[in-house]
């Protein structure tokens, strides 16, 4: 946990140590919204996020499968192809949460069976469902995403929830990351 004085951190608790910063030291902070909200004083961010399910089936994939499928009109979204191994994605699937896993498995297999052209049978599989993926992207929601820099002057923020421009993604994260290091490298 930071220690905060004189408009910047200085020191990081650990919970059974407490480090000082020196004078040039900066803190980049790379959480979700939840938590720096928790440890960064009046700190705007995200507060409604969304859930992403996949699903893994363990199968070696067909002959020519391509290694990812946009999947229209079907509870997946995405079919990814690996060796010995079709997963699923499916992004706001807040719908998905109460569903069994027994059932999103069967439901998400049919779908997957039918585009790769394979058999019926369950395989077996693994449900994942994180229930805070992602912020809301709604107009509310990406109005409380906080740029890089912070009311503090050695504190800098990372994360896909983060002002980048882009939707809560890979390449938001990364994108993130590269402004935070800049602004660090700057100062």
């Amino acid at each position: 946990m930071p220690g905060f004085g004189g408009g910047k951190v200085e020191t990081l608790d650990f919970g059974d140590e407490s480090v000082p910063l020196a004078s040039g030291d900066r803190v980049l902070l790379c959480v979700p919204p939840v938590v720096a909200t928790a440890l960064v004083p009046d700190l705007v961010a995200p507060t409604t996020s969304r859930a992403i399910v996949n699903a893994h089936f363990r199968l070696d994939p067909p002959p020519g499968l391509p290694p990812m499928i946009g999947m229209l009109n079907s509870t997946a979204e995405w079919l990814f192809c690996y060796p010995g191994r079709l997963s699923t994605t499916t992004s706001g699937a807040d719908r998905l949460l109460e569903l069994s896993r027994e059932e999103l498995a069967q439901t998400i297999w049919e779908e997957v069976a039918q585009v790769a052209g394979l058999p019926p049978e369950l395989p077996p599989w693994q449900i994942v469902r994180e229930r805070r993926a992602t912020f809301a992207a709604t107009p509310e929601e990406n109005a409380r995403r906080p740029g890089a820099r912070t009311a503090f002057s050695n504190l800098y923020l990372a994360g896909d929830w983060t002002d980048t421009g882009l939707p809560a993604t890979i390449e938001g994260a990364v994108r993130s990351g590269n402004r935070a290091a800049d602004f660090v490298l700057q100062s």
